[in-house]
């Protein structure tokens, strides 16, 4: 996993954050990324040892995010991208699992960027992924990115997912995050945005303390339903940013575990949703 090579990343973001000029084109730069890694059992261990899972042969699909997450930002962090990274807020994912993808593996990725579309609240950008396993898609991913405020004259309109009303349920579960938690993801994804690991870079961006990793809570929330669907498509959208420290309810609130099913995780004292996910049978 190429942890060390986000730090110049981010450090890139900033700098183009700054207001040092306009660019020449709202459009995005038809680019694309390639690459091949190797699932490597000790690196999985620890990712899956973060986020809760238990180790086995297959891979999840989480953790096939983290390894195409260096190529997003490289293609996010591009110049020539209208937008900058730095504040774009994570707002919704899809994954499409399609088969297995089992430690030993090499996985080919592709990585392209789609938009920028119309958004209320301002204008979104999509990061592609596709893994394949000898030449077979294994996965396809859709990452939406959101930057407030930003307006683009050229966005497409595109219909957006609507919110669903949530009342919390009686948590299932209760999670206790301590700040140490960005620190375990970091390390174990290679994603370390300063939001999630320094506190006054979290206040720079308007949140009053350190905020978990999205896809730290999303992934670990997949972890508890151990979904044992063979080809299903993981829906998760991004609310309430969680706060480090705080302790967090989580709950099933529709479907059972292991199969097809609605789940959610949600600020105790408000009741407010953090991360609605969905896991739904894709069919032939």
């Amino acid at each position: 996993m190429a942890k060390d090579s986000m730090l110049p990343l981010y450090a890139k973001a900033v700098l183009k954050a700054l207001p040092l000029g306009t660019r020449t084109s709202p459009d995005l730069p038809s680019r694309a990324l390639d690459r091949s890694m190797p699932i490597e059992a000790d690196a999985y261990a620890g990712f899956t040892t973060v986020i809760g899972a238990g180790l086995g042969n297959t891979v999840h699909p989480g953790y096939l995010h983290v390894l195409a997450f260096p190529l997003s930002m490289q293609l996010l962090g591009d110049p020539e991208v209208p937008l900058p990274m730095m504040g774009m807020v994570h707002i919704h994912n899809r994954i499409d699992s399609l088969g297995a993808v089992h430690i030993g593996d090499s996985v080919d990725f592709h990585v392209e960027l789609a938009g920028p579309y119309q958004h209320a609240a301002g204008t979104t950008i999509e990061v592609i992924v596709e893994a394949k396993v000898e030449g077979a898609l294994r996965m396809r991913e859709t990452t939406t990115y959101l930057a407030k405020g930003k307006k683009l004259p050229n966005a497409e309109a595109k219909p957006q997912p609507p919110r669903e009303e949530f009342a919390a349920p009686t948590p299932s579960a209760l999670w206790r995050l301590d700040p140490i938690i960005g620190q375990r993801y970091a390390h174990a994804s290679g994603d370390y945005n300063p939001i999630h690991l320094n506190g006054l870079a979290a206040k720079g961006f308007g949140f009053p303390r350190l905020i978990a990793h999205g896809m730290y809570g999303a992934s670990r929330a997949l972890s508890a339903v151990d979904t044992r669907l063979g080809s299903y498509r993981w829906d998760v959208s991004f609310a309430k940013p969680v706060l480090l420290p705080s302790t967090v309810g989580f709950a099933i609130t529709e479907g059972q575990r292991h199969e097809a099913a609605k789940f959610a995780v949600f600020d105790l004292k408000s009741g407010k949703p953090h991360i609605l996910s969905e896991v739904s049978e894709l069919g032939e």
